[in-house]
């Protein structure tokens, strides 16, 4: 229902504005269609994602871990940035039901006012998301590189991010005052709206130099690190997912343009909002694998371990017959009549721990010694 005219002829710019509110909340919501509908259901894939993942990552830190104390900052930081991602999809999911991503045809003074507040939610808290994700990162990065040069660069990357974000959400939200001014005009007055799309731009690209360095810098930490060329590759590849966020951001920068339309304003902020949210989404989902390694290697072992036990039950059953011995794994029983020392197993042992930065390597020798003029009882088995 559309504001009546002759009522508020009468009335002051902010009684207009008041009673255009109140037309506006008794708005009934439109259905999404077209890139709203897409906007939907991009938005809902990746909640459901992001939000399995950091449940898994939360298990995995809090509860298997828990022991240890394995929980730190950078998991702190992945549940509040998952927070804010949450908040500002729910907020962008009820801006595409009154016109995010639709053409001002289908749409209303009323539902524009709608979908401009819901809007301008859903920015702010992914403004809040994307520090909190990266700070996740920073710490996750701190826990395996032993270079103060590394460290140092991420925390002043870490930095730079968070006084931009501060600075982006602090334009929006003092671009109009009173601040509900933002989606209805005759509440009060604006500033400038260019300097809002050039904060707009500076901190896309301040975006795109962060979540590039996260996704670089992990080279230069694992490299020198004591572990083999594939785990080598592999956690790089892991930690460099963020590059992946860097693309939505890079796809989102030539949309922001549309901030200055005057046509279908609100069609073309669905595609910037859409980007917004991929980036947060992917950023969270790659923030948390490396945390789930753990889970991963617990499945496989487990695997193995079953496969193992299956195994040697067959070869016991099997060997029953030939052998006397009812204990046949015991190292003494394997010694040979030359009376020489031999090493009849070796194996690489890693050591590794989740909270630890530094990788150590030993080599376990089994060593039997045997000589034909000791008895059954001077018989040694030692380790080194």
């Amino acid at each position: 229902m559309a504001p009546q005219a002759t009522p508020t002829a009468s009335l002051t710019p902010l009684q207009q504005g008041l009673l255009l509110s109140q037309q506006a909340y008794a708005q009934p919501p439109i259905a999404p269609t077209g890139l709203a509908l897409t906007l939907v259901i991009s938005i809902l894939i990746f909640t459901v994602l992001s939000t399995v993942v950091v449940a898994l990552r939360i298990y995995v830190r809090a509860w298997m871990g828990k022991s240890a104390g394995t929980w730190g900052w950078e998991d702190t930081f992945i549940t509040l940035g998952y927070g804010s991602f949450l908040s500002s999809a729910i907020f962008a999911i009820e801006a595409c039901y009154y016109g995010l991503g639709s053409h001002d045809s289908k749409l209303n003074m009323l539902l524009m006012i709608r979908c401009a507040e819901y809007a301008m939610y859903s920015n702010v808290l992914y403004g809040f998301s994307m520090p909190f994700i990266k700070a996740s990162v920073v710490f996750t990065l701190n826990r395996i590189t032993t270079n103060k040069w590394h460290r140092w660069g991420l925390y002043a990357m870490l930095f730079v991010a968070s006084i931009m974000s501060i600075i982006g959400i602090l334009a929006t939200l003092l671009y109009c005052h009173p601040v509900p001014a933002y989606w209805n005009p005759l509440l009060g007055t604006c500033g400038d709206f260019m300097i809002v799309v050039r904060i707009g731009y500076a901190w896309t690209a301040v975006g795109i130099v962060t979540d590039w360095t996260c996704a670089i810098l992990p080279y230069f930490i694992v490299r020198n690190l004591q572990m083999s060329s594939r785990q080598k590759m592999i956690v790089m590849l892991v930690l460099g997912l963020g590059a992946l966020a860097s693309t939505a951001t890079i796809v989102r920068a030539p949309y922001l343009k549309y901030y200055l339309a005057t046509e279908d304003r609100l069609y073309w902020s669905g595609y910037i909002t859409l980007w917004c949210l991929l980036e947060s989404g992917i950023a969270l989902i790659a923030a948390c694998l490396p945390a789930l390694r753990i889970l991963v290697r617990k499945y496989i072992d487990s695997s193995k371990n079953r496969s193992g036990n299956k195994s040697n039950g067959y070869a016991a059953e099997s060997g029953t017959g030939r052998s006397h011995n009812r204990n046949p794994s015991t190292q003494l029983d394997n010694l040979t009549a030359s009376g020489k020392t031999t090493v009849v197993g070796g194996k690489w042992k890693r050591l590794e721990d989740e909270n630890s930065s530094s990788r150590n390597i030993i080599q376990e020798h089994t060593i039997y010694i045997e000589t034909e003029s000791l008895s059954d009882n001077d018989k040694h088995s030692f380790t080194q």
